[in-house]
């Protein structure tokens, strides 16, 4: 297993980059986000990575940050999720997001992102809510680099906001997902529901 790379990054493309590790040239897919949060052509950058192997296929597949690998994994482990389905769940969703969206059984957030239907969306939900949880331990919270954090306690008291001025749990959770992908998971639960709101009244 190659757990990471460091080296230079000589070429970036629409689903991958080209990174020179002491002269030997590495193609690695990434999701759009991380595409667009690695340095400039020409710069050093180091990248957590994993390897899939299939038959004669060797790709590798690279995240700036260890949340966004540990996410990619817990997807790979979903029954019809393959390397594209788990890109593209980060680069829909940030890692946060997504296990919220399993926790809470919110479908509708998870068939937000490309390639996932039904069916694979409800397998998300039944074969990762139990990992997910124990990944949050009892207190709903890990460390620093945990799956759950001070951002999933803004979502959280986004929505719970949201509900006690009488809208729905499920309505709630769909508006302050979306919200988040707009503003960011860092900002601030006032932030958050002000585009939540917006979103709700939107016609």
């Amino acid at each position: 297993m190659i757990a990471f790379l460091q080296g230079v990054l000589t070429g970036k493309f629409p689903d991958r980059v080209e990174l020179d590790v002491n002269g030997v040239g590495y193609e690695v897919f990434v999701s759009p986000k991380t595409l667009h949060a690695v340095p400039a052509v020409g710069q050093n950058v180091l990248l957590k990575t994993y390897l899939h192997v299939r038959e004669d296929l060797f790709q590798l597949y690279g995240f700036l940050k260890d949340a966004e690998k540990q996410a990619f994994l817990l997807a790979l482990t979903v029954s019809g999720v393959g390397p594209k389905a788990a890109m593209n769940i980060l680069s829909t969703l940030a890692p946060e997001v997504f296990y919220q969206a399993v926790l809470h059984n919110d479908i509708t957030a998870l068939r937000s992102v490309p390639g996932i239907g039904q069916k694979t969306a409800q397998h998300l939900v039944l074969e990762l809510k139990d990992k997910v949880a124990k990944l949050a331990g009892p207190g709903g919270e890990t460390g620093e680099e945990g799956v759950f954090n001070a951002e999933t306690k803004t979502i959280a008291d986004s929505v719970q906001a949201l509900m006690s001025l009488g809208y729905s749990a499920a309505e709630s959770r769909r508006a302050v997902l979306s919200a988040v992908q707009g503003v960011g998971p860092k900002s601030t639960v006032e932030e958050v529901l002000r585009s939540s709101l917006k979103s709700i009244a939107a016609p």
